[in-house]
Parts: structure tokens; C-alpha cells; sequence
């Protein structure tokens, strides 16, 4: 029998909030609970959002928003006890990240989500949870009292100290860094550019110095060797005057701690949940895996998980066949990306914290080389951006497939879809919560792009196809055919390049990643995997009275 709640989303930051705007778009009801009264207007460890995540964001509708009420930046310098070693710069065909803390993004989010119909279920903890094999049976405790909750589906988006993990049997292995971190907001000024984020390696700790959007700065430090941390209680956060005097010793430039919004002391930790599925409860953002805050990579790592899981679910929940193979191509795609942000953080964290001053000489230079060869512009920052992953090797990836269409394999170019007044670019038809089939077609192709039109049909709205032709081919593919109402105009020579060289047929996933693409207008292959499930025959019943 079906089930009335296809998901429940369990946990209301960036990541659960992605989750369900996915499922929302493609029509797919969802619930989404977090035991938090609210969310602190104020408290946010995350900052940054790199572009990969902002591609989510823009897919969702909201990424004007995000940058309009961010602060876009435009380096990140690097300095050693006083000294400028390197600089970052973002833009010109590189990665811009933007600073905006979680609390404003997720208050985007959490517009965009009732705009869909869906409200945050607030002080709604998950206190029970049985997987019957065609279900979930789940506990929820919220302001009404205790409910009884049957999903087809559960998603842990419930951060480091996850429910869900843990009543799903999921182990969460790692390790914790034994050194001691705090932050803090507020009233702090200093000769710090409004774009630019200053990262100091001080044979102490690192201070980092970032520019917050509504003005001030956050400042974040190791003060595990701060001097007087014995003294200091450790679970209390740093009053303004121990900022000061540690902003006073690690600084390269004067720093002045008016007053501070709020403060944090925490530690870090290296953790990764061995599994991101259990039968019909999966995993997302910081339940899977958690990791220094180096790099502002745990927010976006998040983000992309949400969107990742959202669509497939989405699919499976309206009757595509391929349930196994998608989820497992979710965990096979996301947790070499949460490894590889895992691995990078703590190199750097590790780096932060060299006490030998031989060590952090030989750092320094390689570090100031990095940045003088354009090591760190070219390859480094590209990869903390996450914007061009590599799903290649995904089991739910055909050929040519697993990189993201628009840049590697397509132009994104100015198109017009026939009968439309104003042109348009291509990533605009490319943002919705389908599929989307992209053929490119000459005149002599009437016939085969029928039949593709055809074999798509049964797909309904969990595909759209689009009929590339060039301007000249355009009337005697569109005029008084059916083909008009898939077709684009696209400019003379526009073709598929690089790692598509050489292909017609292009089946773009919902995240904007290839899934497959073929070197004619056969698409049997690519679609197979959309077709809606196959129907069991019934049991032969008895024969005869």
C-alpha cells in the first residue's frame, strides 16, 4: 500500500533545507522536523559559500538573493607571524566564493521551502525509529505531544550528533583533534580590506580574520597554547578582552575588539559515517561526515549532499525502476567528495599547528611558492569551489557521462526556443527539477527526433527534451512539425566539445551533471533508466474447482 509521507527530513539546516526544496520542485511531498526551538539569528560557524553550492542555490531560485545579501570576496591573503607570504584572488575565470553567515542563507532557504508549501516543523525531535523493510515507522515528539510517523523514506540531515545515524546503527568513526578553537562575531575593526579574508600562521595557532556582511569581522583562532589558556574555563567562551590581547599577539596589523556579538569555544573533529544508507534511512551534510572548519568547505559539502539525495528520491518516489542502483549511486558520488574536503581540511589544520620553527620555515617558503607559481588560483581554490566534480566512475553514470554538461562538454550559449519572443541561455533550460534530453539536429533528422519525441512521452514531466538546431536548419525542422514545441535555436557551429566531442544525444541529470550521451539520436540507452517500473504479474492462482 502506498505510504502517506513519501519523506521525512530530519534536521532544518542548509543541507535538509536543500533536501526537501529538491523533492518540492519535483512535486514530491516531504515533512521537515528539527528538535532546535529555532535557529539562533546570530550563531554561525558557517560562512562561506563556494560556487558549487551557489549552483544548488541558483537551481533553487535563490541565489540572487544569496550574493545580493552576501559579500562577495575577492582574495584570501596568507601571512607568517607578521609577514605576507600569499595571496588568492577570485574572479577572472576563477572561483568567487561569497561570505554569507548560514543563519541568512538558511533564512532564504526557509522562504523558498514555504513558497513550496512546506514550513519548518520547529522543536520536533525523532525519538524512535523502526525500518520495516516497505517503510519507516518513526517516533516524533513535538509541541502537540508524541506522533506516530510512517515515511517511505528518512533523511538524516541532523548534523554531527545525528538521531538518525544513531537509531539507524550507522557508526560515525574519526578522531578529535586535541587542540581547542574559538570564534567570535562582532564589533571588530582593523586594516582589513571589506573583501578579503587574512588566514595568520603564528607559531601559537592560526587567527583567521574574516568580513562579515553587515559589517564588523569574525575572528577565529587556536588558543590551545594561547598564553593564560590554563587558567581559562574551558567549556566558557573568550570574553572581549582575552580576543583582544590574542588579536593583539597574532595580528599583523592592529586589531580593535569593540564588543562582540557572541563567542564560541569548541573543539574539531575527523569523523565520517561508515555507510550514508541503511535500508530506507539515508544520510546528508554533517550526519555523514564532519571535519575542520578550514577552507569553509562543510556548509557547501552539505548543500550539495541535499540536492544530490533530493532528486533521486524524488525518482524513486514516482515510480522509477532503478531504486538500488540510483541511492547507491548517491553514497558513490558524495562520499569521495566528503573524503576528499575530509583530506584537504586536515592538511590544513595540521598545518596551522607546526610548533617546530624549522618545520614552519620550510612551510612558509613552499607556501609562499604555491603562491607565486599560481598553484594555489589554479588548482587549489577549483577544487574547494566543488563547481566541475567528476561522477564518472558512478554506477549510475552512462557513457561520456559524469561531468558537469554546461563548460566541459556544452557552451553555454544564447539560445531561442521557437515561438519564444526574447532569447535566453541555455543553463536556463537546465534548472529544472527533470531531466533534460538535449539532441542536436539537422533537417534530415525530422523523422529520428519524432521518435525520440515519442519514446520520451511516457516520461512525462520526469523529462524534457530539447531539439537543438542551428538557425538555417531551424523552418524546416519547426514549421507545421511537432517538433516546435522542443526546439531551440542555437548559433550556427554549436556542438558538443571536449569529453562530448562527437555526440548528438545528451541526457543532462537534474544537478546539471551528464548522465550519459550518445553519438546519434538513438537515446534507447539513455532513457532506459527513467522508465517507470515495471508492474509484477500476480501469482498463478489455483487451477480448477
Amino acid at each position: 500500500m502506498p505510504v502517506a509521507l513519501p519523506v521525512l527530513v530530519v534536521g532544518a539546516g542548509p543541507t535538509g533545507l536543500a533536501l526537501a526544496t529538491e523533492l518540492r520542485r519535483a512535486g514530491v511531498a516531504c515533512r521537515v522536523v528539527d528538535r532546535a526551538a529555532d535557529r539562533p539569528a546570530h550563531q554561525a560557524r558557517a560562512l562561506t559559500v563556494w560556487p558549487g553550492a551557489l549552483d544548488v542555490l541558483d537551481r533553487h531560485g535563490i541565489a540572487t538573493d544569496v550574493v545580493a545579501a552576501g559579500l562577495t570576496l575577492a582574495a584570501t591573503k596568507f601571512f607568517s607571524d607578521g609577514k605576507l607570504l600569499a595571496t588568492v584572488r577570485f574572479g577572472g575565470g576563477r572561483p568567487v566564493p561569497v561570505c554569507e553567515p548560514q543563519p541568512a542563507l538558511e533564512r532564504i532557504q526557509r522562504a523558498r521551502l514555504a513558497e513550496l508549501g512546506v514550513e519548518v516543523e520547529w522543536g520536533t525531535e525523532l525519538i524512535g525509529l523502526r525500518d520495516t523493510g516497505d517503510a519507516v515507522d518513526v517516533v516524533l515528539d513535538g509541541p502537540s505531544g508524541q506522533e506516530l510517523v510512517t515515511a517511505a523514506w528518512v533523511a538524516g540531515c541532523d548534523g554531527a550528533n545525528s538521531r538518525v545515524r544513531d537509531l539507524a546503527g550507522i557508526r560515525f568513526a574519526g578522531k578529535t583533534y586535541p587542540r581547542s578553537f574559538i570564534l567570535g562575531d562582532g564589533d571588530i575593526v582593523g586594516d582589513l580590506p571589506r573583501d578579503e579574508v587574512h588566514y595568520t600562521l603564528h607559531g601559537d595557532g592560526v587567527l583567521v580574520v574574516v568580513p562579515l556582511p553587515g559589517g564588523g569581522l569574525r575572528v577565529f583562532a587556536d588558543v590551545t597554547r594561547m598564553p593564560g589558556a590554563e587558567d581559562v574555563d574551558p567549556d566558557a567562551p573568550l570574553s572581549t578582552e582575552q580576543l583582544q590581547t590574542l588579536a593583539d599577539q597574532r595580528a599583523p596589523y592592529p586589531l580593535q575588539v569593540r564588543d562582540l556579538i557572541w563567542s564560541t569555544r569548541f573543539q574539531v573533529h575527523l569523523r565520517r559515517a561508515e555507510r550514508y544508507r541503511a535500508g530506507r534511512v539515508l544520510l546528508a551534510g554533517d550526519a555523514a561526515h564532519i571535519h575542520s572548519p578550514a577552507g569553509g568547505q562543510g556548509m557547501n559539502t552539505g548543500i550539495q549532499d541535499g540536492a544530490g539525495l533530493g532528486w533521486r528520491l524524488a525518482l524513486i518516489t514516482r515510480g522509477v525502476a532503478a531504486e538500488d542502483r540510483l541511492l547507491a549511486g548517491y553514497e558513490a558520488e558524495r562520499a569521495p567528495v566528503a573524503k576528499q574536503v575530509m583530506r584537504s581540511s586536515d592538511q590544513q589544520t595540521r598545518l596551522w599547528g607546526m610548533r617546530s620553527v624549522l618545520v614552519r620555515r620550510i612551510r612558509d617558503r613552499v607556501l609562499a611558492r604555491m603562491g607565486r607559481t599560481g598553484f594555489l588560483e589554479q588548482k587549489v581554490m577549483p577544487a574547494m569551489a566543488q563547481d566541475d566534480l567528476d561522477y564518472s566512475a558512478s554506477p549510475g553514470v552512462g557513457s561520456n557521462g559524469g561531468r558537469r554538461a554546461l563548460g566541459v562538454g556544452v557552451a553555454d550559449v544564447e539560445v531561442r526556443p521557437v515561438g519564444a519572443v526574447s532569447p535566453v541561455s541555455l543553463r536556463s533550460l537546465l534548472t529544472g527539477p527533470a531531466h533534460t534530453l538535449l539532441l542536436w539536429a539537422d533537417p534530415a533528422d525530422l523523422a529520428p527526433v519524432r521518435a525520440v519525441l515519442d519514446a520520451a512521452a511516457p516520461l512525462g514531466d520526469r523529462l524534457q527534451v530539447r531539439v537543438l538546431v542551428p538557425s538555417a536548419a531551424a523552418p524546416a525542422l519547426t514549421e507545421g512539425t511537432a517538433v516546435a514545441a522542443a526546439a531551440v535555436v542555437v548559433p550556427d557551429g554549436h556542438a558538443p566539445h571536449g569529453p562530448l566531442a562527437g555526440c548528438r544525444s545528451v541526457l543532462v541529470r537534474p544537478d546539471g551533471y551528464v548522465a550519459g550521451a550518445a553519438p546519434g539520436l538513438d537515446v534507447t540507452g539513455l532513457l532506459a533508466p527513467l522508465l517507470p517500473a515495471p508492474v509484477p504479474a500476480p501469482a498463478a492462482g489455483p487451477v480448477g474447482p
